[in-house]
């Protein structure tokens, strides 16, 4: 049977690691092929720069705007975020994959509900998937069971919510210190379980779960029932006494105990309800305990980091596609696209024993635009490494200035 293809783009791999290796197996250092890759990867890091200062002048437009699909700027805004993701080798998670993921049974302790109403957008990113099990504990220890589950590497959030806050709205942070709400909300996180993916995003409300629920009030309400039994007797019976006395009732009612016994009675209806509502309150502590847990962390950045972070993830990935095209039509000679995209693949499964989806199309693509590769019919060759040298400069000293 012949193994699926992966889908993950993302090479696993450091762009330290890759540069490593590609000098020692395709450009030994001080050759002018080390030279070209070196000039490459500056120059490519050069663009990272230039395409982080345009989103940050969107972002910045479109959270002055009220942070809204409304601002002038939120379409150029989703558009280079989208672009960038691409860039990165994330893909977007579509509706009926997230409506999957929320549907699963979590793995966490934590059962989460999203009102998607609350939403005017969303757009959820995701890079690097894998399969791992995992055995859950339930029933105080008595039920075990083994289950599978994707892990996403890293998963970047868009949302944007419906209403807007008040311009003078406040929230209390930490130390007392003033927070303004905002609709729009970015963030960047590691290792999140597809189950688990609902408590990534804003406005959710934490639940307890049925266990949890009957592990806290079934016990209090026997108790209960078994004090309010006790009172509900005294009372009958001072009722009764009060009746003889006044002359409503001829038979003298048989003693219960009295008012001792209703005080009794109440104090302790009283105190089993506070032990309830005591446990019920430290099992939603640990509830919100686990999520905020899990939130920091696993939340790499926020707002402009988020997307900081993931433009140095693309220009990394850009530089590692492009580094390892070059360097190897340089070293094994022209090839057609299909050759050279298994050769990499290859390669890259010999030096980390991972396997990956090599983006020979895009790479190709870049070296072309670049002036580092030229294709004759269904062969790509290389630029000779003196010459793209020189015309790597020529784009830098035309970028820099």
């Amino acid at each position: 049977m012949t193994p699926a293809r992966p889908t993950d783009h993302s090479i696993p791999a450091t762009l330290d690691e890759v540069l490593r290796w590609t000098e020692a197996d395709h450009a030994r250092p001080g050759t002018p092929a080390a030279k070209t890759v070196r000039l490459l990867v500056a120059l490519l890091r050069l663009e990272a720069g230039t395409r982080a200062d345009t989103l940050k002048r969107l972002h910045e437009a479109t959270v002055g705007a009220g942070g809204g699909p409304e601002s002038p700027a939120w379409g150029a805004l989703v558009a280079a975020l989208g672009e960038l993701m691409q860039r990165a080798n994330y893909r977007e998670i579509s509706g009926a994959e997230l409506q999957e993921a929320f549907e699963s049974q979590a793995l966490s302790a934590v059962r989460i509900e999203v009102d998607m109403e609350a939403f005017s957008a969303m757009h959820i990113h995701a890079r690097g998937k894998e399969r791992r099990s995992e055995v859950i504990v339930s029933l105080f220890g008595l039920r075990r069971r083994r289950v599978d589950f994707d892990v996403l590497d890293r998963v970047f959030v868009l949302t944007c919510m419906n209403d807007a806050p008040a311009q003078d709205a406040r929230v209390k942070g930490h130390g007392g210190a003033d927070i303004r709400p905002v609709r729009l909300n970015l963030k960047l996180f590691r290792g999140i379980p597809v189950p688990d993916m609902e408590m990534l995003l804003p406005n959710t409300r934490l639940r307890m779960r049925r266990i949890d629920q009957a592990v806290v009030f079934v016990p209090a309400a026997i108790s209960i029932g078994l004090a309010a039994s006790k009172v509900l007797f005294s009372i009958t019976a001072i009722i009764g006494l009060v009746k003889f006395w006044i002359g409503l009732q001829q038979e003298h009612p048989v003693a219960s105990g009295g008012w001792g016994l209703v005080a009794a009675g109440s104090f302790t209806l009283l105190g089993i309800t506070m032990g309830a509502w005591t446990k019920y309150q430290k099992r939603r502590l640990e509830y919100a305990n686990a999520h905020s847990n899990t939130l920091y962390f696993q939340t790499l950045d926020s707002e402009a980091g988020a997307f900081l972070r993931v433009i140095d993830e693309a220009f990394e990935e850009e530089a590692k596609e492009s580094v390892l095209a070059w360097a190897f039509l340089h070293a094994h000679g022209p090839a057609s696209e299909r050759a050279l995209d298994e050769r990499i693949e290859r390669w890259i499964h010999e030096r980390t024993g991972r396997h990956c989806d090599f983006e020979v199309d895009d790479a190709l693509a870049k070296l072309a635009r670049l002036g580092l590769a030229a294709r004759a019919g269904e062969t790509w060759t290389a630029t000779a490494p003196d010459a793209a040298a020189a015309g790597l400069r020529a784009r830098w000293d035309a970028a820099a200035g």
